[in-house]
């Protein structure tokens, strides 16, 4: 198989409808709000103490006002229940429910479920070989020489294009990178049992 026909079969898998809709459903898309639910249920199904609805803003960095409508959300649908601090009252606090353990299970089983599907043509050898080849294939259109190297070849609209785009990207994975350090700052702080990507899907 030569460069192309391995480029055609890799656009041709991206646009595999099957592929889209499940990557944004399953781990949202740049123009998808992050599903704050479900990160939520992850947090609190991890953390050895209950949290304050301001603790849950700072977490998941979003409005106290979107926190509030997260947890009445959830709270009909009886995933989550809010509690008062055993040792100030006045204090109200956000715990995980059976229900909400159970709706986690389900969705963490479907995510496994769909990934079973897509990579179980495979041995173990042959993921473990796919992988690796996705993660330099990754890392290589990602490095200042490939990038400088196609650019050259666009011109006109299409060499905007492409840096207007690349500059957003970069600009997004700064953010995420931000966002992911200040999250895992304040698990730390509020005793979470374990540090791991669940949280952030």
């Amino acid at each position: 198989m030569d460069n192309t026909e391995i480029f055609d079969e890799l656009t041709r898998l991206v646009h595999q409808p099957a592929i889209w809709v499940a990557a944004r459903t399953l781990y949202g898309g740049q123009n998808q709000k992050p599903d704050n639910s479900r990160r939520l249920l992850r947090i609190l199904a991890e953390t050895t103490n209950h949290l304050t609805a301001g603790t849950i803003a700072d977490i998941l960095d979003i409005r106290p006002a979107s926190v509030t409508q997260l947890i009445k959300k959830l709270e009909t649908a009886k995933y989550v229940e809010r509690v008062q601090d055993s040792e100030d009252a006045r204090v109200v606090r956000v715990k995980i429910t059976d229900d909400g353990r159970q709706h986690l299970e389900h969705l963490d089983n479907t995510r496994q479920d769909f990934q079973a599907d897509i990579f179980g043509i495979f041995s173990e050898d042959e993921r473990q070989a796919f992988g690796e080849y996705l993660k330099r294939l990754n890392e290589h259109v990602a490095s200042e020489t490939f990038i400088k190297s196609i650019s050259d070849n666009f011109k006109g609209h299409e060499r905007m294009m492409f840096n207007h785009m690349q500059q957003a990207h970069l600009k997004q994975n700064e953010r995420f990178t931000k966002a992911m350090q200040q999250q895992r700052e304040h698990m730390a702080k509020h005793g979470f049992n374990r540090h791991d990507n669940n949280w952030f899907s």
